[in-house]
């Protein structure tokens, strides 16, 4: 029988999820579901190469971020096929949360015990309006660490958790039309001129790498000042 040459590069699937830290099992199921083109076969081997690799870095580093598999298919849907590497490093660059996060998936029992006490239905969802975790099916939950302890301080304190709830929906609100008009000053000033190819990828992943420190930290300094200037004015 004549030996298939296999061109360089190329990779067998035992080799591709050695290459990507998984399973053959979930690099198969990943394929199966439509998030890898089509490998190119030789008889009964399949053989795959940069593009099913780079593929897969970008679906764990997203599903490492929280996102669920529908999720990580449309973004992989907005990628032609034959993209090259820089588009993947991009792509991870916009969609990676701003702060590094740890999480931990637990019961309702573990989670009082990182309570340190019985959690009321209405407290439970205080804490996930405030993001300190996310409700999972078969009545489990998903737990941010850098969150938790800070929310459960809050519920400490001796004021009604309707101060709470209210503040909590206050602090969203300006969370969320801060983040819209941040995110439509980065689409206009870096993603569409990167789009009309007058930047390239390595300044984008470059400028984001600082704009979200620099970001978060005038995000801040303008609170505090802000709070200063709202006292002052509410003691005159």
């Amino acid at each position: 029988m004549t030996d298939v040459a296999v061109s360089d590069g190329e990779l067998t699937v035992d080799e591709l999820a050695a290459r990507a830290g998984m399973t053959v099992r979930t690099v198969r199921f990943y394929a199966a579901e439509g998030l890898l083109p089509p490998p190119r076969r030789a008889g009964r081997v399949a053989y795959y190469d940069a593009r099913h690799r780079m593929r897969l870095d970008l679906i764990r580093t997203l599903q490492e971020h929280g996102y669920t598999l529908a999720a990580v298919e449309r973004v992989l849907s907005r990628i032609p096929q034959n993209a090259d590497p820089a588009v993947y490093a991009v792509q991870a660059a916009v969609l990676a949360p701003w702060l590094p996060e740890a999480t931990e998936e637990v019961d309702r029992a573990a989670l009082e015990r990182r309570a340190g006490r019985r959690l009321s239905a209405r407290e439970v969802g205080y804490l996930e309006e405030l993001g300190a975790l996310d409700r999972l099916p078969g009545g489990r939950f998903r737990v941010s660490a850098a969150l938790f302890g800070h929310a459960i301080e809050l519920l400490r304190l001796p004021v009604p958790s309707s101060v709470l709830e209210e503040s909590s929906a206050v602090i969203g609100e300006h969370a969320q039309a801060v983040a819209e008009g941040l995110t439509a000053i980065f689409e206009k000033s870096v993603w569409a001129p990167y789009r009309r190819g007058e930047l390239d990828s390595e300044q984008v992943v470059a400028m984001l790498a600082r704009l979200r420190p620099l970001a978060v930290q005038g995000l801040v300094r303008a609170f505090v000042s802000a709070a200063d200037a709202a006292a002052r004015r509410r003691l005159d």
